[in-house]
Parts: structure tokens; sequence; C-alpha cells
């Protein structure tokens, strides 16, 4: 055993003993972690072993790098409960964390064969495509994209949502309020338009989340939600 564990790279070992302490709070979540020259002072390594074993856990969803501050251990993941429909700025509000959305694509398109499927329109129905950025803290955390059956909801294509939430929105302002959602999950490897949102390293790995949702059980929008493997904990209440 101690022969095959000799040969696995220093940096990995490096990574392993320094995410060990992030286990046991040694470095607690949202602390910054000793700079790279006291790292290879500590462990006796030189810098480019110390920063390999940086990106790892950075690609772990451990730590996180600030251009300009340094590294820092990832604050806690978002727990996320699944037994009703939620509103992401309601759950952060909940939380103590302060959400906020910038808006970086809004534009009518046409469905294609997938979405008009997912959605029971006809293929070349006009759609509303909304993509935002959702940040807690200031710290991105999930990239949404929305389809809107756009006859349904034309007056999302003027609002200002910085002011008031999408959802929030068709609420109290249209009566349309989500009574019913379906959910998908799995496993994604983050491309590199979505890492530079979300800013963390090419090819981590990252949560996808395929919605559906109804108001009035009629379909109304389909979304697709990334975010880094870390972010979210999600619970669910099975009953008998």
């Amino acid at each position: 055993m101690s022969d095959i564990y000799d040969k696995v790279p220093l940096y990995y070992k490096l990574a392993e003993n320094i995410e060990e302490q992030i286990n046991n709070d040694i470095y607690e979540k949202g602390e910054k972690i000793p700079s790279e020259r006291e790292l290879c002072e500590i462990y006796g390594v030189s810098r480019m072993t110390v920063r390999l074993a940086i990106d790892e856990l950075v690609k772990k969803g451990k730590l996180e790098k600030v251009q300009g501050k340094g590294t820092y251990v990832l604050s806690k993941s978002i727990v996320q409960n699944l037994n009703k429909v939620y509103s992401y700025s309601k759950e952060m509000n909940k939380q103590g964390k302060i959400s906020s959305t910038k808006m970086i694509k809004r534009k009518i398109v046409k469905a294609d064969e997938k979405l008009a499927k997912k959605l029971r329109v006809p293929i070349g129905e006009n759609l509303l495509y909304i993509e935002r950025l959702r940040l807690a803290e200031n710290v991105p955390i999930m990239v949404e994209k929305t389809w809107f059956i756009y006859n349904v909801t034309p007056f999302l294509m003027d609002i200002d949502f910085t002011k008031k939430g999408l959802y929030k929105t068709l609420d109290e302002d249209y009566g349309i309020r989500f009574n019913k959602a379906i959910e998908t999950f799995k496993a994604t490897q983050l491309n590199s338009y979505e890492c530079r949102l979300l800013n963390c390293p090419n090819d981590q790995y990252g949560l996808l989340i395929k919605r559906l949702s109804y108001s009035d059980d009629k379909i109304i929008c389909c979304s697709s939600i990334v975010s880094k493997g870390d972010t979210f904990e999600f619970t669910v209440v099975l009953n008998d």
C-alpha cells in the first residue's frame, strides 16, 4: 500500500493534506489560507507543487482564488429543500445571504424541435430567452437559462429585474404564480463560457438542473441551470 502511495504525485498528497485541514475546520469556511510562499515554507515543497495542489482543490470546489487577494476556503454550500416550489431569492434571504442577479442575455428566439416538445408549442413558435447569473454575497452561484412562451409573457422583454425579481414580478404584477415544477438533476462538466461566468477553472464538474415550471398546471417556461458542484446541498423528505 505504501509503495502505491509513494507513486502518488507530491502535489496530490499536499492537496489531500490541505483538504483534510479544511474538513477538520483548521482552515474554516470563508477563511484565507496561507500564501503560496508560506505554504512552501510550511511543507518544504516547491512553489509549482503548491500551485498544482491549490488548482486541484479549486477544481474540487474546496478553494477559491480571488485575484489580488489570495486563496479562500469556499463558503458553506447552499441548502435547498426540494419538497416544494422554491424561489432562489427567498431561499437566500432565509439563509441570511444577500442575493443578486446579473442579466446576461434577453432576446426572442424560435422554438426548435427540442424546446417545442418541452413547452408543447409548435416548432418555430416565438420564445423569450432570458439568461441570468445568480449571485450570493456577490459570489457567482449559478447560470440560469430560461425559455418562456412569448405570447404568455411578452411583458418580460422590457422589465428591469435589478429592481424586482423575475418570479416576484410574475406573481405580484401579473398573477402568474408557479404551483408546480418538475426538476431533473445530473452531474455535468461546465463549459468554458460557464466557467468564466462562475469564476472557476476550466473543466470543472458541476450540477445541471433542468426544470419545467407550471402555473395553474399550464407550462409557462423551461429552464437549464448550472452551478459548481460544491454550491448546492439538496434535501428531500421521503414518506411511506
